[in-house]
């Protein structure tokens, strides 16, 4: 669902305003969002390392202290 075009300029005024008022909110923001982005992946790196040394799904949820299933997905990503 597409946005009408003033709905599309209404919300990047806002967009804007907000940044102008609250650039240290903004800065935490990003910071958190990217050192998550981060660790998701070295995670996932990890995931594959474990997987090319031939350890199973459940070893490596084990070991990651992470579940069977998150190990699967990472492992299906490609």
């Amino acid at each position: 669902m597409k946005l009408t075009d003033k709905a599309r300029e209404l919300r990047n005024a806002y967009q804007r305003a907000y940044r102008r008022k609250n650039p240290d909110k903004l800065r935490q923001y990003n910071l958190r969002y990217w050192e998550k982005k981060a660790s998701e992946f070295s995670i996932v790196d990890q995931v594959k390392d474990f997987h090319l040394q031939g350890f199973t799904q459940r070893e490596i949820a084990e070991q990651l202290n992470i579940a069977v299933g998150t190990v699967n997905k990472y492992l299906n990503k490609e």
